[in-house]
């Protein structure tokens, strides 16, 4: 029979901060190895909870079942944890994971010396980055880019846009957009003034959208501040100015990077050969494709976000057993 997993309410202190979690693990003798798990963008629960499914518990159960103690925890300003999600950025992840990582290694029956962090798409970045200075045992990054940011999101914005039927006349126009919002973005300009910069930029390609008849100002305007607001939150600035080969290359632990062959938002093949070109100074860096694997690890039939709901739940057993295996010879 399966061992029973128990789980215990588990909260530590990030800075100033109070970030609450769930430690899973099966009883058992001994101090066992453990994981802390880190989410992706976005403000996420500690299920990172997306589409009516909740990868991070099965993530948690499996690796649970496989002997390891696991720490999910609730980000900044989402469920019982303290502070603000919508002023959180990229240096705030890394702080935060490297807090989880001290609390949960000096917490009862865990083995100090056998600790990982296992981060899923920007939460991969963020695990990396945050192994610098930490004592990790390995480091598993599951759908994390590693390809530059900006190009990441180009190609995003474009599978998103042909899918609901766009042709390449408006895709090619919405890049341009989103080049020129970028750029804004990563300036140097204060919130405010990269919001109105960022609208204006929006405001002036709406206005020219091809092959429709024109928006009305309302639209323009209540859709461009909307779109400015998402890449001048501080999450989404912080992000765009990530270098993944830079990150990755500093890695010195083991590591593995996990991804999917129908993975539409961080594609499996271009990454998995980024990845392997930026940890190619480190011995011990390993990588994984499933094929048939979506961003959620999944078995997907096309990749597409849409499907994402109606897919049995994620990761699949094989994806767990593969992480498990690894992280216990790492």
């Amino acid at each position: 029979m399966p061992a029973s997993i128990v789980e215990q309410e588990f909260a530590f202190r990030s800075g100033d901060l109070r970030l609450a979690g769930t430690i899973a693990r099966t009883p058992g003798e001994g101090s066992a190895p453990a994981v802390v798990l880190l989410s992706g963008s976005g403000a996420h629960d500690r299920d990172e909870t997306v589409c009516g499914h909740r990868p991070f518990r099965v993530l948690s159960d499996g690796l649970a079942r496989s002997g390891f103690a696991v720490l999910r925890f609730d980000g900044r300003g989402v469920g019982g944890s303290s502070g603000d999600a919508e002023r959180a950025d990229f240096q705030d992840a890394v702080d935060d994971a490297g807090a989880a990582f001290r609390a949960l290694r000096s917490e009862a029956g865990i083995d100090g010396a056998r600790v990982s962090l296992l981060g899923h798409s920007e939460g991969g970045l963020v695990a990396a980055a945050a192994s610098a200075g930490l004592p990790v045992r390995s480091i598993v990054l599951l759908a994390a880019p590693a390809v530059p940011i900006e190009s990441l999101l180009h190609l995003q914005a474009r599978n998103l846009s042909i899918e609901a039927g766009a042709t390449e006349g408006q895709v090619a126009h919405e890049r341009r957009m989103n080049r020129a919002a970028f750029e804004v973005a990563l300036g140097p300009a204060p919130e405010a003034e990269a919001l109105r910069e960022a609208s204006a930029v929006y405001g002036r390609f709406l206005e020219t959208w091809p092959g429709v008849a024109p928006f009305d100002a309302g639209t323009i305007s209540q859709s461009a501040e909307t779109m400015a607001a998402i890449v001048c939150a501080p999450a989404y600035r912080s992000l765009l100015r990530q270098d993944p080969e830079r990150i990755l290359a500093a890695v010195e632990a083991p590591v593995l990077a996990v991804y999917g062959g129908r993975d539409t938002q961080v594609q499996g093949p271009e990454n998995r050969e980024a990845f392997l070109r930026a940890v190619r100074g480190n011995p011990r860096a390993d990588v994984l494709l499933f094929d048939e694997a979506n961003h959620l690890f999944q078995a997907a039939g096309t990749g597409s976000i849409s499907e994402y709901e109606g897919l049995p739940p994620g990761p699949t057993q094989e994806v767990l057993r593969a992480i498990a295996r690894w992280i216990g010879k790492a």
